[in-house]
């Protein structure tokens, strides 16, 4: 396995804390952003099919 950066933040929303650890990918299609951006909306849409049911 190859040793690269990995970004570590924390950050408390609430009382939760969170603690995200990223690398960058060499072979990612997609930002972090679009897929974020991309699964919000999909969890959005899959709550109005469920609130229609």
């Amino acid at each position: 396995m190859e040793n690269k950066p990995v970004s570590v933040t924390e950050k408390v929303i609430g009382d939760t804390l969170y603690i995200i650890e990223s690398t960058v990918s060499d072979t990612a299609k997609e930002t972090a952003y679009d897929k974020l951006k991309r699964m919000i909306l999909n969890e959005v849409e899959s709550q109005k099919i469920k609130l229609a049911s």
